[in-house]
């Protein structure tokens, strides 16, 4: 896991809403206009960025209830700019049992990219849920991905290195 501590953030967000799929868009544009003035290079925001995007649509794809959870912490750390997003929402059984095997398939692969790339190969043709979505967090954002689960609530942690400097 990435090193975040109790310093001080330069974004830190917690939202609590009602998923919809109208948000993604804008929730999406609210963390770009948050992170960029604090992200110089522009693959670590795009990075972080497509790791937000995935997460939230995660949220408003497989939530059931009315509350669902979004947290954001952007750190300066000597190493670089530390990220770290995080969400809770409830799911219905099956979709629970399906992300804890997709999660733990993923968790167990040596290599995230290979895992993804052999996911595009399952998914070809398919016109149901591909569930590559969560698959790219660590593929192409090179973030840690991690879960949990509380009852019928699923809590995704997404962390890593947002950009190797801070813009100033």
């Amino acid at each position: 896991m990435t090193e975040i501590d109790d310093a001080p953030a330069l974004v830190s967000l917690t939202l609590s809403f009602r998923p919809l799929a109208t948000q993604i868009g804008p929730l999406r544009t609210l963390l770009s206009d948050l992170c960029k003035p604090h992200v110089a290079d522009p693959d670590g925001l795009s990075r972080l960025l497509l790791a937000a995007h995935e997460l939230l649509e995660n949220i408003v794809k497989y939530s059931v209830g009315e509350v669902a959870e979004f947290h954001l912490r952007l750190e300066a750390k000597a190493s670089g700019l530390v990220v770290r997003m995080s969400t809770k929402n409830r799911a219905a059984p099956e979709r629970m049992a399906d992300a804890r095997w997709r999660l733990d398939a993923l968790a167990a692969a040596n290599d995230p990219i290979a895992h993804y790339d052999e996911l595009i190969r399952e998914s070809a043709g398919r016109r149901d849920v591909s569930g590559l979505g969560l698959a790219r967090i660590p593929a192409e954002s090179e973030m840690e991905l991690y879960y949990a689960t509380e009852q019928d609530w699923l809590i995704l942690t997404a962390e890593g290195k947002a950009a190797e400097r801070v813009s100033r």
